[in-house]
């Protein structure tokens, strides 16, 4: 993408992450007729919402239905290492040429005061016209923040998916899980089908009670897949599945065992799509499977030293990052961290910061980046060695020449602390 484009959309403001900006869904469709409204023509949406896995599921989801032999567009948030990581068609991320087309599509009627439009729709709008552009059978779209008032939410979905909700962004959506779960379930539609996993108690009320009122089936996916773990590593898990899908082994390249309740998601997904005429194949879910491709989860970045990047930034996945540490035995390790300030990070400083044996902590490449010398007294409670440094590879440098050599180094904190180079 060329300057020019990056810096109109850096111009534009994030209204959604704005506390007590009134957000309006309806405007935004309206802005969407300025091109034809591309929402009401996408084919075959499936939205997902979430706190913790709607990445995961959608990268599975979207690997099953390619091996199916279907053209599928998937649109995430947020990105790596660059903004065209966020909309891609069978696993190819849109073109930069392609990328400052569209922006250029939208900057005038942005302009033109059609209302405060924001980077997040701006992107939202150009993953919508980019696949319809690429006739896509599938179009697979991650919510960006919340459900209810998401710019992903003006599509019509098929099927509606949310996966575990907890805390997160509470100064936005509610301190409290009844309502955090109330914006997740703004994505049901009327005599519609969502998909989802038995909930915390207060957030499944929520999702029955509004699944019951929009006359919505909910299709629980523990109740329609059983997988058992046969091995795991830091690289995956091999696992054998017996459901509506088919029987099955395989192997999930995503490790830990969070990874498997986002797969019987995307699973449950597939197989009311069966229910509903799509030809999904046995064995071409299984391929799927392995084939998945999703950055940045506990992922091992550099072997010499041993280095991993995992994007935990909320409680649920901090634990699951713990969870990860003590099945793969990593006893002896260091840590790089940087968070944004509306972040709660509480369960990471009690639990995650002792186990290390050094915490070096940075400012994430983010507006709401955590100033570092703010973070170091309160990670100091709980880990004495705790420090800073200008950068994450500033960070990996003074590990990699310290006499005492690092087992491993563990990057958390923000999905801005990545680093271009480990892109491959």
């Amino acid at each position: 993408m060329n300057k020019k484009s990056q810096d109109f959309l850096h111009s534009l403001i994030d209204y959604e992450k704005t506390p007590g900006y009134d957000y309006d869904l309806d405007a935004y469709k309206n802005f969407l007729d300025h091109f034809g409204a591309p929402h009401k023509q996408l084919s075959n949406v499936i939205l997902i919402a979430g706190t913790k896995g709607k990445g995961a599921t959608a990268a599975i989801l979207a690997a099953c239905l390619m091996s199916n032999g279907y053209r599928v567009g998937l649109y995430t948030s947020p990105h790596l290492s660059a903004m065209n990581e966020r909309i891609s068609v069978n696993n190819r991320n849109i073109s930069d040429t392609d990328f400052d087309r569209l922006v250029a599509k939208v900057k005038p009627v942005i302009k033109k005061k059609t209302g405060a439009r924001s980077f997040f729709e701006a992107l939202t709008t150009i993953a919508f016209l980019y696949f319809l552009e690429q006739r896509v059978d599938f179009t697979v779209l991650e919510v960006g923040l919340g459900g209810r008032l998401d710019a992903t939410n003006a599509s019509e979905p098929l099927l509606s998916v949310i996966t575990r909700v907890g805390y997160d962004h509470m100064n936005l959506l509610g301190t409290r899980l009844s309502q955090i779960a109330a914006e997740k379930a703004g994505i049901i539609r009327h005599n519609g089908a969502l998909v989802t996993i038995h909930q915390r108690p207060a957030v499944e009320r929520i999702l029955r009670k509004v699944a019951r009122e929009r006359w919505s089936t909910v299709v629980f996916a523990e109740e329609q897949h059983r997988v058992k773990t046969l091995s795991q590593t830091m690289d995956g898990t091999k696992i054998r599945v017996r459901g509506k899908t088919g029987d099955f082994e395989t192997f999930l390249p995503l490790a830990g065992p969070h990874q498997i309740e986002n797969l019987i998601i995307a699973l449950a997904v597939l197989s009311e799509l069966r229910r509903d005429g799509v030809r999904i194949r046995t064995e071409a879910v299984k391929q799927g499977v392995q084939q998945t491709v999703l950055r940045g989860r506990f992922e091992i970045v550099s072997r010499r030293p041993l280095v991993i990047f995992d994007c935990a930034h909320n409680e649920d996945s901090f634990k699951a990052l713990e969870r990860n540490i003590e099945i793969h035995k990593v006893r002896t390790f260091d840590l790089v961290f940087g968070t944004n300030r509306d972040k709660d990070i509480r369960y990471f400083l009690q639990h995650i910061c002792p186990r290390a044996r050094q915490v070096l902590i940075v400012k994430a490449d983010h507006p709401r980046a955590m100033e570092p010398c703010d973070l170091v007294p309160k990670a100091r409670k709980y880990q004495k060695r705790a420090t800073t440094a200008r950068s994450v590879q500033t960070a990996l440098d003074l590990l990699s020449r310290a006499k005492e050599k690092p087992v491993a180094i563990i990057v958390t904190g923000s999905f801005y602390l990545w680093q271009k180079k480990w892109a491959k």
